[in-house]
């Protein structure tokens, strides 16, 4: 993917990769919370078959400005417009975590800009008897095992990295602070966005949603509520997966090439 940057009006530099836009489907991917580690995880299949467009959400680094944006609606709508500036198609919108809750967002915003939506551990409804845990008061010894289906995995080792050195676990403290503080501008205190009252803004998206069994954050329990507020979409609980599913399993490419094969057979 080539990277470029663009500087808007109101001083906020957004940043976004982009493949080269050619005559295929165009596909949308948003970083969850904890920012973008590396490429999208998607698969190369999918990757050489679409028109791949990474969105990065001012305040996580790349792109900078988050504390101009207070509700999530106001950075949906900033993230409308710098994909207007990239693309006119319509687009298949991807995340997890908190990027699926913006996509979300921005679907409700221009439903008609929809081919279809996949996405992961969404933020965005909540229900006492099974909150999950709060990201913003766990250490991250702690945290890992509720984001994680194997705390100790090479995966976990490469998004959250030790060091020894303390100049570099300075950086990784502060880098910590940066995530933590932009993520709580949208899903602190209680993640619940009201979500629901607007569902019927979705109703005609074809729909994924994918809850990992290991989820000690957006607890897969939370899919029964999705599911009544979404009838139409396709819910998949995925055995050994945590709220990281999107880097955990290959279900995110899955569930994206399935939908662009339906779509296909239905023109």
């Amino acid at each position: 993917m080539q990277s470029k940057v663009l500087l808007a009006k109101n001083g906020i530099e957004y940043a976004f990769d982009v493949s080269d836009l050619a005559d295929r489907p165009t596909v949308v991917w948003i970083h969850g919370e904890f920012g973008s580690f590396d490429d999208p995880p998607l698969n190369d299949a999918l990757k050489s078959s679409v028109n791949l467009i990474n969105l990065h959400l001012p305040g996580w680094g790349k792109s900078v400005g988050g504390e101009n944006f207070d509700q999530i609606n106001e950075l949906a709508t900033a993230m409308w417009w710098l994909l207007e500036e990239i693309t006119e198609n319509k687009v298949f919108l991807a995340g997890y975590g908190l990027g699926a809750t913006v996509a979300i967002e921005m679907a409700i915003q221009q439903p008609g800009r929809i081919s279809g939506m996949v996405f992961g551990s969404p933020f965005g409804m909540f229900k006492e008897s099974d909150p999950g845990v709060d990201i913003f008061a766990l250490m991250q010894r702690d945290l890992l095992k509720e984001i994680y289906a194997d705390p100790k995995s090479e995966l976990v080792k490469r998004h959250f990295p030790s060091s020894e050195d303390g100049y570099e676990r300075g950086l990784i403290a502060i880098r910590r602070v940066e995530v933590l503080g932009a993520a709580s501008r949208y899903i602190f205190p209680i993640p619940d966005t009201n979500i629901r009252s607007r569902a019927y803004r979705l109703a005609k998206i074809p729909m994924t949603i994918l809850f990992g069994r290991s989820d000690g954050v957006v607890p897969f329990s939370l899919s029964e509520l999705w599911q009544e507020s979404f009838p139409h979409a396709e819910i998949i609980i995925l055995e050994g997966a945590g709220h990281m599913l999107a880097y955990e399993t290959d279900e995110i490419s899955v569930s994206i090439k399935k939908m662009l094969a339906d779509q296909g057979a239905h023109k």
